[in-house]
């Protein structure tokens, strides 16, 4: 319940406010997990708690949630009531027999029970499952709880398609909607359970971060015996069968069978599933709707929990999907989902060839149209009907999947492909799409990579073999020190597409020999890149991955041309549009965010963080790089709690998929921000595991991990400046026989810290005006603003205040004009910092600084970049801290701090 403690804590503060909230949410969003941990903290607090609860059985059973109510109450409570009263509560109770008592004394009798209880103590009543309540148990609930605020607390949870909170609660009750886990919530309960980050992602996607849902599907990955792994494809509605079973059941059978028609719909509109459905189709798709099943929006049918999909698919049987799919076959309106359903409603063994045929022209179509996940599906249904007579078609369905970014049905493809009398090329072109759609993951699938090399052979195609050498290399390239062998797979590969005649292989090969040259150190990769880029490579390469511009603009970004290696983005951005898939993309939104931290935008940066964040979870693709930009970005224009949290996000996930390269730039970011924090054993810890990656990975160009000098800074603040010199003499050399500015910069920062350290200031202050100078003329400015910040450090061991305060406010001014986080690291030093936001942790004082500014909630939850209601529970959390009641005391708390004298 962790994830949901500001919610339960802005529950638990109503409560204590107004005495009656309601808590509302769809079926499975954890209303009854809130409503518990609210108890809990009730009872803690040394009050009384009544739950009253329901089931399906009590729906017909009259006054069910009074019986709660009644037990519970204490005997000098029902002592203080009248005899009439008492004889209603034991007929209640079933204690005596006789005549119903009439409605009118139920509802005094229940009012006048709570109020002497009330006078006694502050007693909670929690109803859950209120949809199940009959019409008289409401109409008495309802009767005593509109009289008895402020005496009584009550909490109710319930359903869209249940009880309005009124009828509940009576008027004036706050109404709070319960969310759905966002990504990082449902990765930290997948992760609970021990679940990799890239399964994580697809459970939240999948469930559409619907809490029940979430911890089903962890739960039951977690006991299913073979442990998740990083690229598990093990489908996700069965763990989720109990719940999808028990919401189902509550719905009436025209609405499951709507419901049917909606999940197997080829084309999921309204319109499609009126056709198919009949006149109950509209009543139906409401009474779903009202429960949370599905979403209609512009005419179109969407399952928000996409799993409930599979999971009524699942439930209705082999029969009853055939027909449905008979049915959709004579309500669609194109001959492409016609064949999809038609198809689908035969067995194998009875399909027509004609039918397999008109699925392979509709995978075509729908390839040529851009939907290359359709085109995936469609060649797989029709390889599957064939019979595996017709291998070519899951191939091209496995590298529609490859260019769709979705390694599960890719994966799909190579198994059916099994199962075939397929040659070997076939079976090498269907592996080489999977280790593609792996994405970082590749690593982990390093077995195939050696058997598509092995088919490529026995198939004799000097291409094929050039890419399954060309994978094998990106393989050990990712993998702990195993940089030769990569090197020498990058070799064999532009040797095989020389053979082949194969330009874009040959510039695609070359490329990644480059990369490896220069990630050793090797100065020969800029010749290697120049004969990659020559005329005609870049334009004959048919996929924005085997462009060698891509690899130009990394170059450009490691040797500080921001501004080229912006142009060369803006030159990929059409040819992405064009003919990338979402691998492409995946790579420039993350060289976007990339170039624009480095150049001070912060808040484009976490614009582009999020969208990357986003498609990666859609597509199930590797989170490592994602969370590495996110981390990135953060650091840039938001906070350092969060770039932390970002930073260890990807390292886990980076480990989970071998993928040591992204795992040693988290390790850094980590570091880096654990030292803006402070905390100068937990960076130094984390830096020094950067130098041991850095050395097993054989990496020699000290501008790929820029750590040497953050890692000299750890050792200066942990007292030991001797090996912060001898650190960044390390990392100079290499960086001055590489003509690295930007890292030579930053070693003169360190290095300046480490004579101050020594006592020589003058030295100190030439290395820093140089490191300004440098970075000023790369356009760093955040760069520029640590400078600042290490000069204000040693103008202050020079016991100059005057200056050191001049300094300190040219850093805090940079680092506000980027929106960057780390000028607030840095007022923490300031001798007259904001009392008033003493206890409050990061997140919650730069919410309460915007409140000050004058931000209402939605504004701040857009420069936050979260929900109105997660600031309204921040803002309930900041108000219980500082002991104030609203807004105006906060802002009025605020006024009073910057009119102290010391300020």
């Amino acid at each position: 319940m962790t994830e949901r403690r500001p919610l339960v804590e802005q529950v638990c503060g109503e409560l204590r406010q107004g005495g009656a909230v309601a808590v509302v949410g769809p079926t499975g969003f954890g209303k009854s997990a809130v409503l518990d941990a609210v108890c809990t903290q009730w009872q803690a607090a040394g009050d009384p708690v009544v739950r009253l609860s329901s089931a399906p059985a009590d729906a017909d059973v009259a006054y069910a949630p009074l019986v709660d109510l009644f037990t519970a109450c204490p005997a000098e409570v029902s002592g203080e009531l009248s005899d009439h009263q008492r004889r209603a509560i034991d007929w209640v109770l079933r204690r005596v027999t006789g005549p119903e008592p009439d409605t009118t004394t139920l509802r005094v009798t229940v009012l006048s029970c709570l109020q002497t209880w009330g006078r006694r103590a502050r007693p909670l009543l929690a109803a859950d499952e209120v949809h199940w309540w009959g019409p008289a148990s409401l109409d008495v609930f309802g009767f005593a709880a509109r009289r008895i605020r402020g005496s009584v607390s009550l909490l109710a949870a319930l359903r869209p398609d249940g009880p309005s909170p009124h009828d509940v609660l009576g008027g004036g009750a706050v109404e709070i909607g319960i969310p759905t886990l966002g990504p990082e919530e449902s990765a930290a309960v997948a992760r609970s359970l021990g679940i990799p980050l890239r399964t994580a992602g697809r459970i939240h996607t999948a469930t559409g971060g619907n809490p029940r849902l979430v911890s089903d599907i962890a739960a039951g990955l977690a006991r299913a015996g073979t442990p998740a792994t990083a690229l598990d494809t093990r489908p996700l509605a069965p763990f989720a069968r109990k719940a999808i079973r028990a919401w189902l059941a509550d719905l009436a059978e025209p609405v499951r069978r709507v419901l049917l028609l909606a999940a197997l719909a080829a084309d999921p509109s309204v319109a499609t599933v009126r056709r198919a459905g009949g006149p109950p189709a509209d009543a139906a798709l409401a009474a779903a709707e009202a429960a949370g099943l599905v979403r209609v929006v512009g005419g179109a049918v969407a399952f928000p929990a996409p799993v409930v999909r599979e999971g009524v698919v699942a439930e209705a049987g082999d029969e009853a999907v055939r027909r449905a799919h008979h049915v959709l076959a004579g309500a669609s309106a194109g001959p492409a989902d016609r064949a999809w359903h038609e198809a689908s409603a035969w067995a194998a063994a009875e399909i027509p060839p004609a039918l397999v045929e008109a699925l392979a022209a509709a995978a075509v179509g729908a390839r040529e149209g851009g939907d290359r996940v359709r085109a995936a599906e469609l060649g797989l249904l029709a390889g599957e009907r064939a019979g595996g007579a017709r291998p070519d078609l899951l191939v091209a369905a496995a590298r529609d999947a490859e260019a769709a970014g979705r390694f599960d049905l890719a994966w799909t493809a190579l198994e059916r492909i099994g199962r075939t009398r397929a040659g070997p090329a076939a079976r090498a072109r269907a592996r080489i799409a999977v280790i593609d759609a792996a994405g970082r993951g590749a690593a982990l699938l390093e077995g195939v990579a050696v058997q598509a090399l092995v088919d490529a052979g026995a198939g004799d195609e000097p291409a094929l073999v050039s890419a399954a050498h060309l994978r094998l290399a990106w393989s050990a390239h990712l993998n702990r020190g195993f940089c030769a062998e990569a090197l020498a797979h990058a070799r064999d590969a532009v040797e095989w597409a020389e053979r082949a005649g194969d330009p874009a292989a040959r510039a695609a090969a070359m490329t990644l020999t480059a990369r490896i040259e220069q990630g050793r150190g090797a100065v020969e990769h800029t010749a290697t890149l120049r004969l990659a880029l020559a005329p005609g490579s870049a334009g004959a390469a048919p996929r924005v991955t085997a462009d060698p511009r891509r690899a130009a603009a990394c170059f450009a970004l490691l040797d500080d041309r921001t501004a080229e290696a912006g142009r060369l983005f803006d030159e990929l951005r059409p040819v992405v549009a064009g003919s990338g898939g979402p691998a492409d993309l995946l790579w420039l939104l993350d060289g976007s965010v990339q170039v624009h931290a480095a150049r001070g935008e912060g808040r484009a940066a976490r614009e582009e963080a999020g969208r990357l964040l986003d498609l990666a979870r859609t597509l199930g693709a590797s989170p490592g790089p994602p969370w590495y930009a996110a981390a990135t970005a953060e650091l840039a224009g938001g906070e350092l709690e969060q770039a932390l949290a970002y930073a260890e996000l990807g390292l886990a996930a980076s480990e989970e998929e071998a993928d040591v390269l992204v795992a040693a730039h988290c390790l850094h970011l980590s570091g880096l921000t654990r030292l803006l924090l402070r905390d100068t054993v937990g960076a130094l810890a984390d830096l020094l595991r950067v130098r041991d990656l850095v050395r097993e990975l054989a990496i020699a160009d000290p501008a790929l991990i820029r750590y040497d000098a953050d890692l000299a800074e750890a050792l200066v603040a942990a007292g030991d400046p001797a090996a912060g010199a001898r650190q960044v003499a390390g990392a100079r050399r290499r960086a001055e026989e590489l003509g690295r500015r930007g890292v030579l910069a930053s070693l003169d920062r360190a290095e300046a810290l480490c004579r101050t350290a020594a006592g020589q200031f003058g030295p100190a202050e030439e290395l820093l005006l140089r490191a300004l100078d440098t970075f000023d003329h790369l356009g760093y400015p955040l760069e520029r603003g640590r400078v600042l910040l290490a000069h204000s450090a040693v103008e202050r061991r020079r016991r100059r205040p005057a200056r050191a305060r001049e300094l300190q406010a040219s850093a805090e001014a940079v680092f506000r004009a980027a929106g960057a986080p780390l000028w607030g690291a840095a007022r923490s030093e300031r001798s007259g910092a904001s009392s008033w936001l003493a206890g409050l942790t990061d997140a919650e004082k730069r919410i309460a600084e915007l409140v000050a500014d004058g931000y209402g909630n939605r504004d701040i939850a857009a420069a936050r970049y979260v929900s109105v209601k997660t600031v309204e529970a921040v803002l309930t959390r900041i108000y219980r801290k500082l002991g104030v009641r609203s807004r105006v005391q906060l802002v009025a708390l605020a006024r009073k701090d910057e009119r102290r004298p010391d300020r």
